[in-house]
């Protein structure tokens, strides 16, 4: 029997490692890789995640029963699970049910699971049954260096929503004086909370991340904000699976 639709999700990838970015850099857990985006960034590190000129849908993606979703994490995680993407929150009625299976079974077995984040462009407003199911939101608003228009890639009403929560941090994609003006400019504009905002570099690999570095860092302390590196990178050299 083919499950109903609402009983699967649309996975790309599932891995273990340590998180790259944000506030929580260097923390172990569950990575869960959904499918699917609504943005086209020129500087995507996971175009195979949404690009099906260039990559294969039946190849890349797979619609994977939530039960199997949930054994996975509670057999694998080091107790955080990060949802990833894509653009997880196309998917957020079913990542809705998903985590309350998933509590309800961790309650059950005693598996160990005690944080969860989603990783998002910030485009989809979040619905409150998902918003109770998660500790931290890594919300990346792009600018134009995404090479996305800024109807596309600003939705206020999303950003808004984010900024009141308590767990939401907003990380910006940074390479140069005109992005870290930008994305100030956004931040100063929708009233986000300044001391939950990060710059991190453009970089897809260790050599542009050792290159671009040092001046993304000296833009952040400039705009008292917070700077991220990407350690996946410098450790891993980027790719899948990490």
């Amino acid at each position: 029997m083919t499950p109903a639709p609402e009983q699967t999700l649309l996975v790309s990838e599932r891995f273990v490692s340590l998180q790259g970015e944000g506030v929580s850099q260097g923390q172990p857990a569950a990575f869960l890789r959904l499918g699917r985006c609504n943005l086209t960034c020129t500087f995507c590190d996971t175009p195979y995640t949404w690009d099906f000129e260039n990559y294969s849908y039946d190849e890349e993606l797979s619609e994977v029963i939530q039960d199997e979703l949930v054994a996975w994490v509670l057999r694998e995680s080091p107790g955080r699970l990060i949802v990833t993407g894509g653009e997880p929150l196309i998917q957020q009625k079913q990542l809705a049910i998903f985590f309350a299976t998933l509590d309800r079974a961790r309650q059950e077995t005693g598996g160990l699971l005690e944080f969860i984040e989603i990783e998002t462009n910030g485009t989809v407003k979040p619905r409150p049954e998902l918003e109770a199911r998660v500790n931290q939101w890594n919300v990346s608003p792009k600018l134009k260096n995404s090479g996305e228009p800024r109807e596309r890639a600003v939705r206020p009403d999303a950003l808004g929503r984010f900024a009141e929560l308590d767990g939401a941090y907003f990380k910006f994609v940074v390479r140069d004086e005109a992005d870290a003006e930008e994305a100030l400019g956004l931040v100063r504009s929708l009233s986000l909370p300044t001391h939950k905002v990060l710059f991190m570099p453009e970089a897809r690999d260790a050599s542009d991340l050792k290159e671009r570095g040092p001046r993304v860092a000296e833009l952040a302390l400039r705009a008292r904000v917070r700077y991220s590196g990407r350690m996946h990178l410098e450790l891993f050299g980027g790719g899948r699976g990490v």
